[in-house]
This record gives structure tokens, sequence and C-alpha cells, in this order.
């Protein structure tokens, strides 16, 4: 699963291609959740528009969903944005959404990086 990251001053863009499944989705969260620069950004905008396959189910959603909410009591206030377009994968975006249990972590779904960018500025 390659990603690759740019970081900007108050956010990253995290950009997805080829198979991605749900374990590198994991593994991919933890580096950056113990990223220096983790601390300071505002919003992560994870852009999927570009995968081959996404390899994953509802129980990982609910996964990175459970080990969101556990990082959120320290990171505080934050927004995710997930861009897909492909309907199954915007599903198990929802899913993602959907299972956050915490207060501090918004999290929205668009079709591309312009309409992310756009919510996680507001």
């Amino acid at each position: 699963m390659p990603n690759t990251l740019t970081w900007k001053p108050d956010y990253l863009l995290r950009k997805f291609t080829g198979d991605v499944t749900g374990e590198e989705i994991l593994k991919s969260n933890f580096d950056l959740q113990s990223h220096p620069r983790f601390s300071i950004i505002k919003y992560l905008i994870n852009d999927f528009s570009e995968i081959t396959s996404l390899l994953i189910d509802e129980n990982h959603t609910k996964i990175y969903a459970s080990t969101d909410d556990i990082i959120s009591d320290t990171k505080g206030k934050f927004k995710i944005a997930i861009v897909t377009d492909n309907e199954a994968h915007v599903e198990l975006a929802n899913s993602y959404r959907d299972s956050l249990k915490n207060n501090v972590f918004d999290c929205e779904i668009f079709a591309t990086v312009a309409e992310a960018k756009k919510w996680c500025e507001q």
C-alpha cells in the first residue's frame, strides 16, 4: 500500500494508491499518531481516490474508530476528511464515521480533495 504524506502547517494530506488492506491502514494510522507533527495539525485528509482496490470490511472500520476514540483523549479537536467517489468505499467510510464515539473528532466524506479541504478549513 503505497501512501504519500504531504505535511502542511495545519494539516496532512495522506494519499493512498494501489491495493490497500485493512492492516496497512491501521499501521499507517499508528505511524501517523506517533509522529511528532501529529500533535500540531488541525485536520487530516485521507485521499483514496486513486486506489486500485480496498480490502477492508466494517470490522476494520470499527477498529479504526476505536483507536481514534482512544487517541482523541490526548489529541483534542480534529477533523478527518475521507476522499472517495466509489460507492462501496463511501459505505465503509460512513461505517467508520458512525462508529466514532468521541466528541472531538469530526469526520466527513467527500468526492474531491478540494471539497474536503474547504470543509476542513471552516
